[in-house]
């Protein structure tokens, strides 16, 4: 293939293709996966390198934290660990597809002073907890990653992967990408490894890898991008994941079903400053406690938005820069006073 070959995703292939231009890629990208390795946790992380179609001036990811009420602590008990009978099905999906009309609903309401933007929506991504969503409902967050144009990153409903010892909790990035033919999603599995009390015994670990969402900025095309990564509940706890993670990503994503709100609410409050960058976690609305906070000097930037309350759905917006805790785009960050780092 001749000339220079820059793909959508930002990466800059061989203008000449033969056998040592294909032998310096294949040992660039071991080097570059050898980098990646989470020596502590002792496995690999990947990276899904998107590019996203927006203007050069953008700053902020517009971020959507969404509790959903369902599935209940009591629904195992009563419909089974996989939550499959017809019965639950039907009242599971209906709930999905009522709360993902309330996302449109509120980005709306966001923008109904304005007749330009007016149904016109403004996230970037949508964050849903641990569980939140059977696989088979999933058409339902594609149509709402459609309309929107947002990432989306929810728990699966315990799953049976095919070859693998099951049922494992997972789960999954969906990614819009549009092209000339259309919108495609791009779908990405994040497995858990550390069971909570009422999973031993009865689902199986399921961790190959972590996974890394970068998200190329047009203005700086050839810069690493924003790096978003997420574990699932439990496995937020353990802190050699968290300290592989610490100079690989910008953003922390923790998906929850956790009654144990005020221990997680510590854990946050200092993986945030630990971890030196944005940390969200997204609770049921059975238990509540969602939270955002980053390493900013004042208070009341610090925590950037908190759900109390437990037994209600809830959709809470905020946006988080994607430069602030960064050494490039001097001029894109927020000018917001920064605690110093940590130590390391």
């Amino acid at each position: 293939w001749p000339g220079t070959n820059i793909h959508d995703d930002g990466y800059d292939w061989p203008k000449v293709w033969d056998l040592k231009s294909l032998k310096k890629l294949v040992e660039d990208r071991l080097k570059y996966q050898k980098s990646l390795f989470c020596n502590m946790s002792g496995i690999p992380a990947y990276v899904e390198r998107v590019s996203l179609d927006w203007p050069k001036e953008k700053q902020d990811l517009r971020v959507v934290m969404v509790q959903s009420l369902l599935p209940l602590k009591n629904d195992f008990v009563d419909h089974g660990l996989m939550l499959d009978t017809p019965i639950y099905r039907a009242r599971h999906r209906r709930h999905v597809a009522a709360v993902a009309e309330l996302i449109l609903h509120k980005s709306y309401s966001q923008n109904s002073i304005d007749d330009n933007k007016y149904k016109k929506s403004n996230i970037d991504l949508i964050i849903w907890p641990e569980l939140a969503v059977n696989n088979e409902d999933m058409d339902i967050l594609k149509c709402l990653a459609d309309k929107t144009g947002a990432i989306i990153f929810t728990g699966l409903t315990f799953t049976r992967l095919p070859g693998v010892d099951g049922p494992n909790n997972i789960a999954k990035w969906v990614i819009p990408k549009k092209q000339a033919s259309g919108r495609r999603f791009i779908n990405r599995l994040q497995g858990k490894w550390n069971m909570m009390q009422d999973e031993i015994d009865k689902v199986k670990p399921w961790r190959p890898y972590q996974l890394l969402i970068e998200l190329v900025h047009p203005a700086f095309p050839k810069e690493k991008g924003f790096m978003l990564t997420g574990t699932i509940c439990y496995d937020a706890t353990d802190i050699k994941m968290t300290a592989d993670l610490k100079n690989k990503s910008n953003a922390y994503l923790v998906v929850a079903l956790n009654k144990d709100v005020n221990t997680f609410d510590s854990m946050v409050d200092a993986l945030y400053y630990h971890m030196y960058q944005h940390v969200v976690l997204v609770n049921t609305g059975e238990f509540g406690g969602s939270v955002a906070k980053a390493p900013y000097k004042e208070s009341y930037d610090k925590l950037i938005t908190h759900v109390h309350g437990s037994n209600q759905v809830s959709i809470s917006s905020f946006e988080m820069n994607m430069f602030d805790f960064r050494t490039i785009g001097k001029a894109y960050k927020s000018f917001k006073k920064l605690k110093t780092k940590p130590a390391g």
